[in-house]
C-alpha cells in the first residue's frame, strides 16, 4: 500500500490529505482566521480564585477569563491568590460565553516523548504490551530526566534507537528552556509559546518510515517541516517534496472531486449497495443497504459480501468525516452467528488504522452496532458545509466560507492561464459579500487583473462562472 501526505498551503487556509493507494482517507482543514488556541502556553494574572468550587479564572489577554481546575495546577503551587502570575496552558477552546480552559501542568509534545517540566513522573504509553520493551525504554528515560520533571513514552517510541529518543529530548528540553526565559521578560497576560500548528502536527504525529512520501506546495512550510524532521527523525528527510508545478496539488492527485463527495450522505458501495450516513447532535446514525446487489448463492451470503464492503467504507468514512461521539450502525440482518462475528473483525481490524479511541459493542442478532469515538478535532462536515438554504436545512452545501475559499482559488487559477485584463466573476449574492472591496483589492494585485465580483441569483450557493 502506497501511503501519502499532501499539503495544500493557500492563503485563507492549510488542506492536508492522507492518501492510500490514491484514496483520500483523512483530512485536515485548518482555517487561517480560525487557527486553534490549544496548546498555546500563556503567563496569566490570577483575577479571581473560587475556593468552593475548586477553580480559579486568570486574565491571558483573551477576550474572555481562562478557567483553571485547582487540581490542574502542581501541588507546590496550588496555593494561589488573587493577582499572582502563573504559567498556563490551553487544554480547550472557548465556547460560546465561556472562555477557555487551562492547565498549569504544562505538556510539551513530540513523536516519541511528551515532556512534563512540572510533574515528577515517567509513564509508558498502554499500547507498548512487551514487557522487556517497556523497561527498556523506562530506563533510558530515566537517564535523561531532569529533577522535578517528567516525562511519558509514547506509542511509536516502541523499537526506537536510544539516539532517537535522547535526540528528541534534548529538542524538547531546550524548548522549555525557552519558554522559561522568555515568561521571565513578559507581563501577565500575554502568549508565551504559541502551539505549533497543523502541518507541524501532521508531520509529528503522521509521517513515519510507513508513509512513502510527504508533499508541500509552501516553500515556507516546506523548510520549516524539514528542519523540524532534520531535528527529530533525519532519516525521513528524503521522503519530504516540495511539489513546484502550477497545477493545483490537490487535483493533481484526484483529491478534488473525493473531497466535493464528503458531504454525501448516500456512499454507493463496490457491489451495488449503499450506506446512508445522517449526522444529528445526539449521535450519529449508519444505514447499509443491499440495493441490487445479488451476488451471493443466497440471501445470507448476499447479505453478508454487502456487510463486509459495508464495514469497511463505513470506518473509512467516519475517519475521513472526523466523526465523533456515538455512533450506530445498522447492518443488513444476518442470520448465521459466524457471518455476524466476521463483520465485527472487520470493524476491528480497521480501528487499528484510525489514532481516535474507538469503543465497539458486539453485533446484535438485527445487525445493530454500537461504537463510539473520541472527538479529536471539529467534525470535516462542520468545518466545510452549513445546512442548506433551499431545503429548510434536510440537506447540506458548502458553506459560504468555502465557496469564497474555492472561488478565490479559480480566480488565481484563470488568471495564471489567460491573458485577458479583466474577469468577471458570476456568483451567488450570498457569497457575494465576501469578496469585499479590500479583498478583491488584494487579489487583483496578486493577478495583476482587473477582477468584477457580479451577484447573478440564477447560480446556486454552490455554483460560480468566470469569464473575460
Amino acid at each position: 500500500m502506497r501511503k501519502e501526505i499532501i499539503v495544500d498551503v493557500a492563503e485563507d487556509e492549510v488542506r492536508i490529505a492522507l492518501v492510500e493507494d490514491g484514496h483520500l482517507v483523512e483530512l485536515f482543514i485548518e482555517r487561517i482566521e480560525e487557527k486553534s488556541l490549544v496548546g498555546n502556553i500563556y503567563q496569566g494574572k490570577v483575577v479571581n480564585v473560587l475556593k468552593g468550587l475548586r477553580s480559579a479564572f486568570l486574565d491571558l489577554g483573551l477576550e474572555k477569563n481562562a478557567f483553571l481546575p485547582l487540581g490542574d495546577i502542581p501541588p507546590d503551587k496550588r496555593q494561589i491568590n488573587k493577582g499572582d502570575r502563573l504559567l498556563v496552558q490551553i487544554v480547550k477552546e472557548p465556547i460560546g460565553a465561556k472562555g477557555a480552559k487551562a492547565t498549569a501542568e504544562i505538556s510539551l509534545p513530540g513523536r516519541y516523548l511528551v515532556f512534563m517540566p512540572n510533574v515528577e513522573h515517567i509513564g509508558i504509553s498502554k499500547r507498548i504490551l512487551d514487557d522487556k520493551e517497556r523497561r527498556r525504554l523506562r530506563e533510558i528515560i530515566k537517564e535523561i530526566t531532569p529533577k522535578g520533571a517528567g516525562f511519558v513514552v509514547r506509542t511509536e517510541a516502541s523499537g526506537h534507537r536510544r539516539k532517537d529518543l535522547i535526540r528528541e529530548c534534548k529538542y524538547l528540553l531546550n524548548l522549555w528552556q525557552i519558554i522559561k526565559k522568555k515568561k521571565e521578560i513578559i507581563g501577565e497576560g500575554y502568549l508565551v509559546h504559541k502551539a505549533f500548528g497543523l502541518i507541524f502536527y501532521v508531520a509529528r504525529e503522521l509521517f513515519t518510515e510507513e508513509v512513502d512520501s510527504l508533499i508541500i506546495n509552501s516553500q515556507t512550510e516546506y523548510k520549516q517541516v524539514r528542519s523540524y524532521v532534520k531535528m527529530t527523525d533525519p532519516r525521513l528527510l528524503r521522503k519530504l517534496r516540495l511539489y513546484k508545478k502550477k497545477s493545483p496539488l490537490f487535483e493533481m492527485h484526484n483529491l478534488e472531486k473525493q473531497l466535493s463527495k464528503m458531504k454525501d450522505q448516500k456512499i454507493i458501495l463496490p457491489c451495488g449497495g449503499s450506506i446512508i450516513i445522517e449526522q444529528a447532535e445526539a449521535l450519529t446514525a449508519i444505514d447499509v443497504n443491499t440495493g441490487r446487489f445479488a451476488g451471493g448463492k443466497s440471501l445470507e451470503e448476499t447479505t453478508f459480501l454487502a456487510n463486509c464492503q459495508a464495514a469497511e467504507e463505513i470506518m473509512r468514512q467516519v475517519r475521513l468525516r472526523n466523526i465523533g461521539g456515538l455512533i450506530i450502525i445498522d447492518f443488513i440482518e444476518m442470520k448465521q452467528r459466524k457471518n455476524r462475528d466476521k463483520v465485527m473483525d472487520i470493524l476491528h481490524q480497521q480501528t487499528l488504522r484510525d489514532k481516535a479511541k474507538i469503543d465497539l459493542l458486539p453485533i446484535t442478532k438485527l445487525g445493530l452496532v454500537e461504537m463510539s469515538r473520541q472527538r479529536r478535532r471539529e467534525s470535516i462536515i462542520d468545518i466545510l458545509c452549513q445546512p442548506c438554504p433551499y431545503c429548510a436545512g434536510s440537506g447540506l452545501v458548502f458553506s459560504e466560507k468555502t465557496m469564497f475559499i474555492k472561488i478565490k482559488k479559480e480566480i488565481l487559477r484563470t488568471a495564471a492561464q489567460t491573458g485577458d485584463k479583466y474577469l468577471n466573476v458570476f456568483m451567488n449574492p450570498r457569497i457575494a459579500p465576501l469578496f469585499d472591496e479590500k479583498k478583491v483589492e488584494q487579489i487583483s494585485k496578486v493577478t495583476g487583473k482587473r477582477i468584477k465580483i457580479r451577484p447573478d441569483y440564477k447560480l446556486h450557493v454552490e455554483e460560480f462562472e468566470i469569464t473575460p
